[in-house]
């Protein structure tokens, strides 16, 4: 029998349909990301030969008709049988989560086990229904319809034979429009299809007058033809830039439920002024009468962590990491823990902090000052030069003197044999600032000499500017922004989280190394970051990508430069480069997940790329991560010597992690685009003006430029330009570059990757989405 006659017909019968002349060219514009991740979906597949589309599908042809239809898909029972038999050397088909251009929807990628470049899978047919984050097995091509990347080496390619979950939500932001006597539902994000909308779905007393401006939330109802699938209308969300309706949007388009809990469901909670009983500290360490606090920012209201530092007789410290007991109040699967492990994070949107817990639990768990609070704690015992003697867990009761902010602290440390003032900080307790100080001194020693250790030992660590607007409490309007500034202070902290999750992470593994939640961080992928080596170099920057460690010391050295400097134009200009040497490496990386230990073959794959350690989870942040509040559960039960809660297992725990994958994602993403659509509504209400940009990518008809004031990514395009006379693209020496011949002045100006140049910005007021316009160089804006 031949190898054709062994395949399942809808492979034989997609097989048959590829078999075309291969593109040549594909995009460059590749985007490494997969989510990991599980969702409820929208179930309503029996629709799908309902509604008919009768006006536009008489200009196709019959037989055109019937071959973009998508193929079957192939049942799970018999993938998991195709799955099974194959073997290292002969692998036909690949399992993953699929991931779609965001700026290229036709293409789409799976990661291939132990090569450097993912699966391509070209055009909405061969994706087959898929969106984006889905869990999907693909066939792969046979060799001739493979295609040839830019740098002339062959890429596998291949199409979607089974959607083992559908992890999208099905649920899209958009707009409608009226064309003839049907409705069109037309997506904001291009990965997702344009659909045709049942006309019963519509709003009540809908007026297709009324259209121009609405925004609508939309449920893909079935996907039968690639052109476009079967929707309905969910609700009006709002008119289109309107600035609530915006925000409400993005936590609608990511599927992140942040209304209110239900007085059922939080009925028993303790009150935010609740006393610990006799029964609460049973059992635990009183931590009461020693020195603990909180650092934090000073806008924080939920206080997750605490640490404490003492002198032992044999000269080494006691150092605690106390973390708030969340799982002491949270039932494992009440109907409050299914709930929270649904949100399963805090969404922080500029406007708004949407809690993952309760707000009256919040309270309850936040290690306030003063107040007697449970805590689960991981206590060190540290030599001077930062040795780790010994451990331990326990479970505690600790009451914080202090609740210092990060600029506290970081007075501290740079004024570590000052004589403070009694008003320097708010303490509660027989302390006061001078013992504060000596004990941040202590931890900022011994965080210095950790944090050395960890990337002698080969961590890395890429930093990206962390961009904040800050709201005016009255009108709930921006009013201004900022870059947030790591100092000595935040990585103290940094340094000791670190410490505990790693320590618990190992500990899970070495008890329960089948159902440990962990987080691990998989290595770049080899094709990417030698390409963006390839491309750095060019430009006189040498990267070594041989490990974290090498990479990290290449990046530092750039990052010295910086420091270094005592001219402001050159601290500027190695400012705006290392913003683009640290985004091209990230986009490299893969996103760290949490993962189920049973899932690899092998302890290797659980490893943590950046942290450069064999085992690693959430630990320190219960109060907004549900993960964290499952390691809770699970290392409480192995040092209790105690059997796992009976319903914990290795099913169970895969889905938690992917849940918590999703989510933690989509709200990073919600994040980072409330931030942007607040700038865009700052600008919009201070006018345009002028800033510096950087680029960092050079395309035909377009340049992605990074603004160096706030690290925000711009897409600028050249046909938009009114004082332009021409413009000619060329990859000359494999360097993708534009030349621009401007009318006034007329000059020609060539732009790069890591030209710095001006834009005006101004915001598009109907979509409040900041825009860009090039400038000529060396000309004053005209505003």
């Amino acid at each position: 029998m031949s190898e054709e006659a062994s395949l399942p017909a809808v492979v034989k019968k997609n097989r048959r349909k590829s078999r075309k002349k291969p593109d040549t060219k594909i995009s460059k514009n590749e985007n490494n990301v997969m989510p990991q991740c599980t969702n409820e979906i929208v179930k309503n597949e029996a629709k799908e030969q309902r509604f008919s589309i009768k006006s536009n599908d008489k200009k196709i042809p019959k037989a055109l008709r019937k071959q973009e239809t998508f193929p079957d898909h192939i049942p799970i029972k018999q993938i998991d049988k195709l799955l099974n038999n194959e073997t290292p050397t002969n692998v036909e088909y690949v399992e993953g989560y699929l991931r779609i251009n965001p700026k290229y929807y036709k293409h789409a990628y799976l990661s291939l086990p132990n090569e450097k470049r993912d699966l391509l899978i070209i055009g909405l047919r061969d994706r087959n229904r898929a969106l984006d984050g889905d869990h999907v097995v693909a066939c792969i091509n046979p060799l001739e319809n493979w295609q040839i990347d830019s740098d002339g080496q062959q890429r596998k390619t291949g199409f979607i034979v089974c959607i083992r979950e559908k992890v999208h939500p099905r649920l899209t932001i958009g707009h409608l429009k009226q064309q003839g006597s049907s409705i069109c539902f037309y997506p904001r994000d291009k990965r997702v299809p344009l659909l045709r909308i049942y006309p019963e779905s519509l709003p009540k007393q809908f007026n297709t007058h009324d259209l121009q401006n609405k925004l609508f939330l939309a449920a893909i109802i079935s996907w039968v033809k690639p052109l476009f699938a079967i929707g309905k209308i969910v609700k009006i969300v709002g008119t289109a830039g309107d600035i609530s309706t915006e925000s409400n949007a993005i936590l609608l388009e990511h599927n992140l439920d942040v209304t209110p809990y239900s007085q059922e469901v939080i009925k028993g909670l303790p009150d935010s002024d609740y006393v610990l009983t006799e029964n609460d500290i049973k059992d635990r360490e009183d931590w009461r009468h020693e020195c603990v606090f909180t650092i934090d920012p000073d806008t924080a209201v939920d206080l997750d962590d605490a640490v404490s530092c003492k002198l032992l007789d044999n000269g080494n410290y006691e150092i605690g990491v106390h973390i708030s007991d969340v799982t002491h109040y949270l039932e494992f699967l009440s109907l409050l823990d299914i709930l929270v492990a649904k949100r399963a994070t805090t969404v922080y949107m500029t406007d708004n902090v949407y809690h993952m817990l309760p707000k009256q639990l919040c309270q309850v768990c936040s290690l306030l000052p003063g107040q007697d609070k449970l805590a689960f704690s991981v206590i060190y015992e540290i030599t001077p030069d930062a040795k780790i003697v010994s451990h331990r867990f326990a479970k505690t009761v600790i009451r914080s003197c202090c609740q210092m902010a990060y600029q506290h602290a970081q007075k501290f440390i740079e004024n570590p044999g000052n004589n403070w003032p009694g008003d320097f900080l708010n303490i509660i307790g027989n302390f006061n600032s001078n013992d504060l100080s000596v004990k941040v001194n202590i931890l900022h020693d011994l965080a210095i000499q950790m944090r050395n250790e960890r990337f002698a030992n080969g961590a890395l660590r890429i930093d990206q500017p962390k961009f904040h607007v800050i709201i005016d409490k009255i009108t709930n309007l921006p009013k201004s922004y900022y870059i947030e500034e790591q100092k000595d202070s935040n990585r103290l902290i940094e340094e000791f989280m670190l410490l505990a999750n790693t320590t618990v992470a190992i500990h899970l593994y070495n008890t329960i190394p089948k159902t440990a939640l962990l987080r691990n961080h998989r290595e770049p992928s080899k094709y990417l970051l030698n390409s963006v080596k390839n491309i750095l170099q060019k430009f006189g920057i040498h990267l070594n990508i041989e490990s974290s460690a090498s990479l990290h010391t290449s990046i530092t050295r750039y990052e010295q430069e910086l420091m270094e400097s005592d001219c402001i134009e050159t601290k500027t200009i190695m400012k705006c480069t290392t913003m683009i040497i640290n985004n091209l490496c990230s986009k490299a990386m893969n996103r760290a997940t949490y993962t189920c230990s049973s899932t690899v073959l092998t302890e290797e794959e659980l490893k943590h790329y950046a942290l450069n350690v064999p085992f690693y989870t959430h630990f320190t942040s219960p109060i907004r991560r549900y993960a964290d509040c499952m390691v809770h559960r699970l290392l409480y039960s192995t040092i209790r010597n105690e059997a796992l809660p009976e319903q914990w297992s290795e099913k169970l725990c895969m889905n938690i992690a992917a849940n918590c994958n999703l989510k933690k994602y989509n709200a990073k993403v919600a994040q980072e685009e409330s931030s942007k659509l607040y700038f865009a509504y700052l600008v919009n209400l201070t006018g345009p003006h002028v800033t510096m940009g950087i680029v960092l990518h050079v395309q035909e008809q377009s340049i992605d430029v990074i603004l160096c004031q706030v690290g925000i990514k711009l897409r600028v395009y050249f046909m938009e330009l009114e004082n332009l006379k021409s413009f000619k693209y060329s990859t000359e020496c494999s360097v993708p570059t534009i030349s621009i011949t401007w009318k006034q002045p007329a000059i020609t100006q060539v732009i790069t990757v890591f030209t710095l140049l001006y834009l005006r910005i101004e915001t598009d007021p109907t979509l409040l989405k900041l825009t860009g316009v090039l400038l000529p160089p060396n000309q004053e804006a005209k505003l």
